[in-house]
């Protein structure tokens, strides 16, 4: 018994040591977000707590760039729609391979789950064509379509692992009484399937909001489309760095993303782990 108690304390320790490690960047950004900055470089090296807390930082970001909040209204836009598209996309797909019988069905859930594994720089070039060719490139549609090619296939492996757990009886039952199938979709299998649902697109938004970089960078040149991603590199200046207030900015564009994630964290949790038990 004792050595079970040492073992799950040296466990928990190692993980708080990690946890420790891989969030000093983040802990960096908060003292440099929330000093002076002529307050923070005084001490050499750096001082682990706050000598003297302010917000100016924050205040003066908006003087840096004043279009931070259009930029920060952008990534919404951009992660909202991959959320949305990646949904609307997963969800008819994912209840075909979950209850209908069709040869290279399992193919199909193999080149879903590979795709995962594509990166959007892979792809940029011919995404970037393609986008000129529907001449939709510095338009929101651009980064929304190109982010949910990216998210739509693990959001669909996820509601496929779910369905597949559903009971098939209520279905059966609704086409009894005579409901369509997309009467079963959207009044049996949507609400049951909300834990499953609410978890990608969380998933898809996070992921959106972190390709807006790469996906804008290619997509969009017009100031007043671009994400917070592009709009940060106006703190950076041709013979300087805005340390202070570009902390200040990164911590601010991350609050959005942190934010929804702990509204929904429950409902994320119970459908990651309801999809891992029925896959």
């Amino acid at each position: 018994m004792r050595r079970s108690y040492l073992r799950s304390a040296l466990i928990y320790l190692s993980a708080l040591l990690f946890l420790f490690y891989l969030h000093l960047p983040t802990y960096q950004m908060l003292l440099t977000a929330l000093q002076p900055w002529d307050e923070f470089i005084k001490h050499v090296p750096p001082l682990l707590y706050p000598s003297h807390i302010t917000l100016i930082n924050f205040i003066n970001m908006f003087k840096v760039v004043p279009e931070l909040p259009t930029y920060l209204m952008n990534s919404f836009i951009y992660g909202t729609g991959v959320g949305l598209l990646s949904i609307l996309a997963a969800i008819p797909s994912s209840y075909s391979l979950a209850r209908f019988k069709f040869k290279g069905k399992e193919a199909i859930l193999a080149l879903i789950i590979y795709a995962n594994m594509l990166s959007p720089i892979m792809l940029i070039v011919p995404i970037y064509r393609f986008m000129r060719v529907l001449n939709l490139v510095n338009t929101y549609y651009s980064v929304i379509l190109a982010g949910s090619i990216f998210t739509t296939p693990f959001c669909t492996w996820l509601l496929t692992s779910y369905l597949r757990g559903l009971p098939r009886e209520i279905e059966e039952a609704a086409m009894i009484d005579g409901c369509s199938t997309s009467k079963i979709i959207l009044h049996i299998v949507i609400p049951l399937s909300a834990p499953a649902i609410v978890t990608s697109f969380i998933y898809a938004f996070i992921t959106g909001w972190s390709q807006q970089f790469i996906l804008a960078l290619v997509l969009i040149q017009r100031d007043e489309l671009m994400p917070v991603t592009q709009g940060l590199y106006m703190f950076f200046a041709r013979s300087s760095v805005r340390w202070a207030e570009l902390m200040s900015a990164i911590l601010v564009s991350t609050l959005i993303p942190l934010a929804m994630f702990m509204v929904v964290q429950k409902s994320l949790v119970r459908g990651l782990t309801a999809g891992a038990l029925k896959g």
